[in-house]
């Protein structure tokens, strides 16, 4: 008996075919029957959609609202969940277009169609929160008619700019000794596009066979064109299903299904007329689109299945109906050739009865590429010509449907979408399982395991956990986590999660290293698809140690080839509009969060204050640059430094920055007597640049780095000249020579048209802050500006003395930057850095020519540093959970936290929508004038609330990357309301939640 457990026994060939055992799957749900059903009867039927921003779109349950969700860090422990559902009203009373049908988010990330199952088209708009859209386009004038049910939907990409610039995939990454070389593959970005190169337009097709393309205009105002494809005679002609995708010539490719069981294609062209007027930029041009088609080829989607692969349950009539009907443009191979556009044809079929004997499950693929061929004429038919010597011309080719091998697999497929450039298509099934194939052969791939070739996490090892039954299905704009609609109704989050044994501490360890790369590939490219990741945040936050941070954040630059050396730069505008610096500074915040009142680490606590000065930076520089248009009778523009309120706006800004620059002189001053005695910073020869760094780290001192670190010594040093620039036109407008003073009358009719008006009061008192603040402050501003001037001439001439020198060559420049790299990571000092460290603290050294420059040495000592929030001792701590406030981010005042309100039942009517078929709110009308109060701040429940510093009615937005807050600024005024639009998005990156009032948490 033994002998039968022999190793070259294949346990396989027990069972004679090769294949292994899988045990009964559990019966379908009633739930995935009616979901089948909705499929199969008419294509645009998704009620769940992920935008590139990051918001989530649901249909509610009764089918007449909308829910917004999206991914939020919560500000108590810093973990990542689903925010609560953000209730639109009801679309219309008595549901005139009948439930809501279909979700599609456009790519740009901020529109969002709504269609209803009459065809009817509402388009929302997100623009500075997740979850606080506005109307766009009302659906009131689209007919409420079956026969303009929409069948096929698709939103024009968005055009290149600068013009014909690819679409970036970063992968894969290939083991090249102990790390990994990163390459890169590109694919072009298919038209037709909207003319603007920021917005996009809608393409839908009706039951009736009407295209209709919805645009908007350079004003704002969507129009709409439309062309008719078939002309309907009867009930087989109507269309069930469609699928539209953009082709290489610039036009559309449309294929569709009949009720008949034909599958026809049809080419779009687009032709936008522009209306030109001389001397007015193109860019406002109104447009008058106009739609050409024709027609292709015609198939049928019900073909002879080969018998070899073929049961009774194939032909069953279930088996001739579609679920699915999708049109993948053309893509590159691996060879660099463009692969033809191909549709996929999906039927599902599941048993008649839920009996145990009758369990059979499946979904058969059927795939057709669309080729051309050459027409060729008969040499004959060139004799018939009438004239010697014309000339014939050649017709074009002949398009055809080239019919391809057929899949089927054990499952119901519920969602299908590609990524990789359309190179991976992504199927979700009903069992809650997920697979990747190739798009070209269709087999399965991301299962390998393959750590010398990495592409995906899924690849690796990363698998979703639970495998639920769910109904829908929507993948995240970064590829790597998905939402769900379960049976239940209920809205699930789940994200790829290693569930076998921990993967390591470092980079030796293969597979450690292996989820460093796939994190690395996934964020290069969500950024440069500019695409929300937040999602890629929340699965890194697993494995969040101060070394995993640091690794990743160094393949990150490697890959985005960041720039971080800016030791050599006199001028920091290039520093300011480096965006992977923010990149790079938001990946550090977030996994160095670990909640509000809890210390975050060391990295994490450098990128959060350097992140927040750089938002300073921009602040001050915009309101002192740039001139904002005035409505109203008033056509000159106007710097937004002549508005009071702006000035009130950014005094907190610049207390927040004095204070940081006196606590940054405080831990140095203190620095060396925290030191053990085996440091000592006045000597070069006995300064062990390790140990110093292993202290740093252990008492959370950021200080050094900060002044070291180029990029963060440019920030410094921008925001103190901009602040002593602040502080010259604030006493400047306080002694105005008109104010309060008898004016010269040599200077009264002289120029008088071009003369400076003469600040309000208002501006006056405003401007009296800041020159206090700067009057008042413990360190001068240009005390500060000398220090970071000395140090960045020691840095520079450090790195020009270093054996071999770091300056003077591209190699010497490429090893400075990657030292820049590292101490931005909060990794170690250069070795040629210790001089620049001994003339920092020796006797007589930069820091005693500060101590003996500071206005009061005492006020220092007593300082209170509580509003920038970075002292993380108990006492320090409790201090700020005692004051119930929270920092408003923008304006940098506290904000008293609100006591949390229940709403009244009369303003709670947007909550209470999705519980009531039958609401009493009228039409587009009441849609309209709803989302409009969202959006004022003045909607639901609002008043009577004391908000952040006792402004009555104030609301606040939450930043769901980083939890920071500010206040949902609501002003009339053209300047403060221009300088709040800067704040589009958190000074992290990251998108704002706009929190219901009394809430603080989405």
């Amino acid at each position: 008996m033994p002998l039968m457990m022999e190793d070259e026994m294949d346990m396989e060939d027990l069972f004679g075919d090769g294949a292994g055992l899988s045990l009964p799957s559990r019966p379908p749900s009633k739930e995935l029957y009616q979901r089948l059903d909705e499929l199969r009867g008419s294509g645009c039927c998704q009620g769940i959609a992920w935008s590139k921003w990051g918001s989530i779109a649901a249909i509610a349950s009764n089918g007449a609202a909308l829910e917004l969700r999206n991914l939020r860090c919560h500000p108590e422990n810093g973990t990542w969940a689903l925010s609560e559902p953000t209730v639109t009203p009801n679309f219309s009373s008595a549901l005139d277009g009948g439930p809501l049908k279909h979700l599609s988010w456009s790519p740009t990330g901020s529109d969002l169609a709504v269609i209803d199952a009459a065809g009817r088209i509402t388009i929302l708009a997100v623009f500075s929160s997740l979850n606080k859209p506005s109307l766009s386009r009302a659906c009131g004038g689209d007919p409420a008619d079956d026969l303009h049910g929409i069948v096929g939907c698709y939103w024009l990409n968005i055009a290149p700019y600068p013009p014909n610039r690819p679409t970036i995939l970063h992968g894969p990454g290939v083991k090249d000794g102990p790390n990994y070389k990163y390459e890169a593959q590109q694919g072009p970005v298919l038209g037709p596009c909207h003319p603007s190169p920021s917005k996009s337009a809608f393409v839908c097709l009706t039951t009736n066979g009407l295209l209709r393309l919805l645009w908007p205009q350079n004003t704002g105002k969507w129009c709409e064109s439309h062309s008719e494809l078939e002309s309907i005679v009867s009930s087989d002609d109507l269309i069930t299903h469609a699928a539209i995708c953009p082709d290489k010539t610039g036009t559309l490719l449309i294929a569709f299904a009949t009720t008949s069981k034909q599958l026809r294609t049809v080419r779009a062209l687009i032709e936008w007329n522009p209306m030109k007027v001389d001397k007015v930029n193109s860019a406002q041009w109104a447009l008058n689109p106009t739609i050409k088609t024709r027609h292709l080829a015609v198939t049928s989607w019900v073909h002879d299945i080969p018998s070899d692969t073929v049961n009774a349950s194939h032909m069953e009539s279930s088996m001739v109906q579609l679920s699915h009907l999708e049109f993948l443009p053309p893509c590159g191979d691996a060879a660099g050739r463009m692969a033809p556009p191909t549709i996929l044809a999906v039927r599902s079929h599941l048993p008649g009865s839920t009996s145990h004997y009758n369990q059979d499950v499946h979904t058969t693929v059927d795939r057709w590429e669309v080729r051309e061929k050459p027409q060729t004429i008969h040499p004959a038919f060139e004799q018939l010509s009438s004239r010697r010597n014309s000339v014939g011309s050649q017709p074009g080719p002949v398009v055809y449907l080239k019919k391809l091998e057929s899949f089927t697999v054990n499952k119901i497929i519920i969602a299908l979408e590609t990524m990789n450039i359309g190179k991976i298509l992504f199927l979700a099934y009903a069992d809650g399982s997920v697979e990747y194939r190739d798009r070209l052969t269709m087999t399965e791939t991301f299962n390998d395991g393959d750590l010398d070739r990495v592409w995906h996490l899924s690849q690796i090892g990363f698998s979703y956990p639970n495998d639920d039954p769910c109904l829908q299905v929507a993948l995240s704009p970064s590829y790597c986590s998905l939402v769900q609609i379960r049976n239940d109704g209920k809205v699930n989050w789940k994200q790829l999660d290693y569930q076998l044994t921990d993967i390591g501490s470092s980079m030796e360890d293969g597979l450690y290293a292996g989820v460093v790369a796939a994190l690395s590939l996934s964020c290069a490219t969500a950024v440069m698809r500019n695409v929300n990741y937040d999602d890629l945040l929340a699965t890194a936050n697993k494995h969040a140690t101060a070394q995993f941070a640091y690794d990743w954040l160094t393949d990150l630059s490697r890959i985005l080839k960041v720039h971080m050396d800016y030791s050599e730069e006199s001028h920091h505008d290039v520093l300011v509009r480096n965006t992977t610096i923010q990149l790079c500074l938001c990946i550090q915040n977030s996994l160095g969060f670990k909640g509000e009142f809890n210390p975050r680490t060391f990295s994490g606590k450098f990128a959060w204050l350097v992140l927040q000065l750089r938002n300073i930076v921009v602040l001050v520089t915009m309101a002192a640059n740039l001139n904002v248009p005035q409505s109203g009778p008033e056509s000159d523009k106007k710097s937004p430094l002549e508005d009071p309120e702006v000035i009130n706006s950014l005094a907190g800004s610049v207390r927040w920055v004095l204070d940081l620059l006196a606590w940054l002189t405080d831990t140095l001053l203190t620095l060396p007597s925290t030191l053990p005695p085996t440091i000592d910073l006045t000597k070069a020869s006995n300064l062990p640049l390790p140990e110093l760094l292993a202290h740093l780290h252990s008492t959370n001192t950021i200080s050094l780095h900060l002044l070291l670190s180029s990029p963060t010594r440019g920030f410094l040093t921008a925001i103190c000249r901009r602040l002593q620039h602040l502080d010259y036109i604030a006493r400047k407008a306080i002694v105005y020579p008109g104010v309060n003073n008898t004016p010269n009358p040599q200077n009264v009719n002289q120029n008088s048209q071009h003369q400076t008006a003469a600040p309000s009061p208002a501006l006056r008192a405003a401007y009296l802050q800041i020159a206090t603040l700067t009057s008042d402050t413990i360190l001068r501003i240009k005390t500060m500006e000398t220090l970071l001037g000395s140090l960045a001439s020691l840095v520079k001439n450090a790195y020009a003395s270093n054996n071999p020198p770091l300056s003077g060559s591209q190699p010497a420049e490429k090893a400075r930057n990657a030292l820049e790299i590292k101490m931005l990571f909060g990794g170690s000092f250069p070795d040629a850095f210790k001089n620049v460290i001994v003339e920092l603290f020796k006797k007589e050294g930069l820091l005693d020519a500060v101590k003996e420059e500071m206005i009061d040495p005492a006020k220092l000592f007593f300082a209170d540093f509580t509003m920038l929030e970075v002292d993380e001792d108990a006492v320090s701590v409790g201090k700020r959970k005692a004051l119930g406030r929270t920092m408003d981010c923008f304006q940098k005042r506290w904000l008293v936290n609100p006591e949390k309100i229940s709403l009244s039942p009369s303003s709670s009517s947007a909550a209470a929508a999705t519980g009531a078929e039958g609401s009493s709110q009228t039409g587009n009308a009441n849609v309209n004038a709803s989302l409009g109060a969202a959006q004022d701040g003045s909607g639901v429940g609002s008043g009577g609330l004391m908000g952040a510093g006792g402004r009555q009615g104030a609301r606040w937005r939450r930043c769901a990357r980083c939890t920071a807050v500010m206040e949902d600024v609501l002003t009339q005024r053209v300047a403060l309301q221009w300088l709040v639009m800067q704040q589009r998005r958190c000074f992290c990156s990251g998108y704002w939640d706009t929190l219901a009032p009394g809430e603080t948490l989405a």
